[in-house]
């Protein structure tokens, strides 16, 4: 019973928009904050080098974002970027986490939210897919996507 409440997309959309309110809220009031986010959903860009991601927890990676990071966030309804330097050369990189990802949010190591939903990646591009193709299954309307 847990575990299907946990994977229900209602709950799940209900904690993303609870993240991204929090989120929108402590970078409009300056507050330094940490994220914890299973590493699996981390994008870097530049990839980070392997003698650096061989440090890394393999489960979960928390990120303190206070200073430049924090000034250097963007947030998007689907996403939160920012810029990070790791290593001992301080690598700069900009880091990509899916907002559904986030599993924990913390000040002072003091937990503000707790992210219980499961989150998967393809939920909403399936979706938005699954409904494209529901409506192309209506001859009437195969014209308009010619040449997308």
């Amino acid at each position: 019973m847990l575990e299907e409440f946990l994977k229900d997309s209602e709950f799940a959309s209900m904690m993303h928009r609870n993240i991204y309110d929090l989120l929108n809220l402590l970078i409009q009031k300056d507050i330094q904050f940490d994220i914890l986010v299973s590493t699996k959903f981390v994008n870097f860009s530049p990839e980070l080098p392997q003698e650096i991601k061989a440090n890394f927890n393999p489960s979960v990676i928390l990120f303190s974002l206070a200073g430049y990071s924090l000034s250097s966030v963007e947030i998007s309804k689907d996403e939160i970027k920012f810029e990070a330097g790791f290593g001992p050369n301080n690598f700069a990189s900009v880091v990509s986490i899916p907002i559904g990802a986030i599993i924990r949010i913390s000040i002072d190591e003091n937990p503000i939210l707790i992210n219980f939903a499961t989150y998967s990646p393809s939920d909403s591009k399936t979706k938005q897919e699954r409904s494209k193709q529901i409506f192309l299954n209506n001859p009437k309307n195969r014209d308009i996507f010619k040449g997308q």
